[in-house]
């Protein structure tokens, strides 16, 4: 627990902080290596830095033919309709899911992502809060945002398992941050790991779950 106290000039106040020990990255049961991508941001309210990074760095490495079943986890439903329009705009094989969707939307958009007739499948927070549907077949996961909610995390990572068995040694995860994000990547890795990854000189962390070494 942290304790912020103000300036004496200023009305009093204090915030508290429940700092978690463990994150929501011990719940993840499946083998998996966690990729976390921090990228520089200028505020907490710059988007254009997210999307930048993530469509000049992180997109191009997955846009090749044999990266295929690809979910991209987006926090905010406006990251998703600027993602969305981007896709389009640039002709990738995709299809999407979000809170709006109707069932059959929802229906195809599964099954041409499962049988692998679109290489990504964008999926809102929101439609994983209301709806929980189990997304199979997912081999690759990014996380364009850290999400809200802790738990949702480690459940998204555990889909994977509903896939089948056989073919762990190919899945991926990857999870973009700044350092804005301090509060929810504490509640992921855990408060010490966090400080860590945003103190280090690295740009990427590896952690590995399901394995004999614990994440």
């Amino acid at each position: 627990m942290s304790l912020i106290f103000p300036d004496v000039c200023s009305i009093p106040q204090v915030t508290i902080k429940n700092m978690p020990k463990t994150g929501s990255i011990c719940q993840v049961l499946v083998q998996l290596p966690h990729v976390f991508q921090i990228f520089s941001s200028d505020s907490f309210m710059d988007q254009d830095a997210r999307f930048r990074f993530f469509s000049d760095k992180v997109l191009p490495q997955y846009r090749d033919s044999v990266m295929s079943h690809i979910l991209i986890y987006i926090p905010s439903y406006f990251d998703y309709v600027r993602l969305r329009n981007h896709m389009k705009k640039e002709e990738i094989n995709f299809t999407s899911v979000c809170e709006y969707s109707t069932k059959s939307e929802v229906s195809r958009a599964r099954h041409f992502f499962q049988t692998g007739e679109k290489q990504f499948l964008l999926f809102t927070e929101r439609f994983h809060f209301y709806k929980r549907y189990t997304i199979k077949g997912i081999k690759n996961l990014i996380f364009f945002g850290l999400p809200t909610f802790p738990h949702f995390y480690s459940e998204v990572c555990n889909m994977l398992a509903a896939g089948g068995q056989g073919e762990e040694a190919s899945w991926t995860c990857t999870a973009l941050y700044s350092r804005y994000d301090a509060h929810k990547l504490a509640a992921i890795t855990g408060a010490q790991r966090a400080g860590q990854m945003l103190q280090s000189n690295k740009n990427v962390h590896l952690f590995i779950t399901g394995s004999e070494d614990k994440a």
